[in-house]
């Protein structure tokens, strides 16, 4: 197929679009951004000629059927895919699809599976919505027989999937921009787990023991009621890792693989970006990136920073207005679990601005300490060069200040 991705940019779109090329198609595609992937003509210019030279069209569930290009392509009669639509078309032509779902956790999950039928011998392939912390990539080709790929549950993407396994690592009220309520969120979240030959939803393994080693890795024995498994020793820090390497574990039993294989897989695991990643910096305190945009997630960055002595500064850029709304209360109340708290101007992401939803978010945190909201980075960047060697900062969210810190030289890896 001649394949033509809107929204090319996007973490899944760009991994889609390079599967697509490894497997032998044709790809361009457009990004309002300009957008490099190796061997893919790109462009951040809308021009209905682009769709002269395709036959398909691969969007994003970030745009509108009436967007120009989707609107002229429809008119045109071009076969369209939704980015979901064209995942399940992917995995189909693979023996085992292996999908995880769930709010939150199922980036590091997805890429500890990988990692543990890699080390196995299994030579599996990747397609998840983070990038790997050891080659900078969010894809691997492997052969066709493991498909290893995240599965979100947005728009109900994931029900384009007809999983071998999938794994549901937590349900909670989340993207109710379309869900609308938390019951629909659980009869999507039925409907995936019905499409899977084996689910695995909850797991009998605990972990104990949990603490930071001399070499300051992430160590804690795991057990199966009394009975001890193995102990781990991981590279990755943050609390949620070691929820998270239940769940790999527990797919690598159901796939057969002997246990000192899952645990040289989860040992040799560097992680994924922005997940509690420490970075370089211009400044004095430590740095930290970390992805989370629920209040559960942030709560489980808390737990995470208990790990480190000092103060803990939080950096939040708020992602969609409309999440901020929903869970505005929570926000507050976890945000205020940190000494001191900044706020930078929100990523809209599909939303138009609303900049009285994080003015309020603002107001409620200002009832109990000191806060102020950025618009501008440079000026974010002075007010954080005051704290020192002793403190962290903690940057949060899951939109694109990270990006912009980077382009500037003030953070690097």
């Amino acid at each position: 197929m001649r394949l033509f991705f809107v929204g090319v940019g996007g973490v899944s779109m760009s991994s889609l679009a390079l599967l697509a090329l490894n497997d032998g198609h044709i790809v361009s595609g457009y990004d309002a951004n300009k957008v490099k992937l190796d061997n893919v003509e790109t462009t951040d210019i809308i021009d209905f000629n682009d769709l002269d030279k395709i036959d398909t069209v691969v969007y994003s569930s970030a745009f509108n059927l009436d967007f120009p290009l989707l609107k002229q392509a429809l008119t045109r009669k071009k076969r369209m895919f939704v980015r979901g639509d064209f995942l399940g078309f992917i995995s189909q032509q693979y023996e085992k699809v292996i999908a995880v779902a769930g709010a939150h956790g199922k980036s590091t999950v997805t890429a500890m599976i990988y990692n543990i039928l890699k080390v196995a011998g299994k030579n599996p392939t990747l397609h998840i919505g983070a990038f790997l912390k050891d080659c900078n990539k969010n894809y691997r080709f492997g052969d066709k027989e493991f498909f290893v790929t995240e599965a979100c549950e947005f728009h109900d993407n994931f029900l384009f999937l007809k999983p071998y396994l999938g794994i549901i690592t937590n349900i909670e009220p989340e993207h109710l921009d379309y869900f609308k309520n938390f019951f629909n969120v659980k009869n999507s979240f039925k409907k995936f787990e019905n499409n899977c030959q084996l689910c695995v939803k909850r797991t009998s393994l605990t972990y104990q023991k949990l603490k930071l080693d001399r070499m300051n890795r992430l160590t804690f024995s795991v057990f199966e009621g009394k009975k001890k498994i193995v102990s781990l020793h991981l590279k990755v820090l943050g609390r949620f890792n070691a929820d998270d390497a239940l769940y790999a574990i527990e797919v690598g039993r159901k796939l057969n693989i002997p246990i000192w294989l899952i645990k040289l897989g989860l040992e040799s695991f560097e992680g994924i970006q922005k997940r509690f990643e420490i970075v370089k910096s211009i400044f004095s305190a430590r740095v930290v990136l970390d992805y989370a945009h629920h209040p559960k997630e942030i709560e489980k960055v808390v737990e995470s920073s208990n790990l480190f002595d000092g103060k803990k500064i939080c950096v939040f850029q708020p992602h969609t207005y409309s999440r901020t709304k929903f869970f505005l209360t929570e926000f507050v109340d976890v945000l205020n679990k940190f000494d001191e708290v900044f706020l930078f101007k929100t990523f809209p992401a599909r939303e138009n601005p609303q900049p009285e939803v994080e003015e309020k978010l603002l107001c409620e945190i200002s009832k109990t300490k000191h806060c102020v909201l950025f618009y501008d980075e440079m000026a974010l960047t002075e007010q954080l060069k005051k704290y020192g060697q002793n403190d962290n900062i903690f940057f949060i969210g899951a939109g694109n200040l990270p990006e912009i810190l980077q382009q500037r030289k003030i953070i690097w890896r």
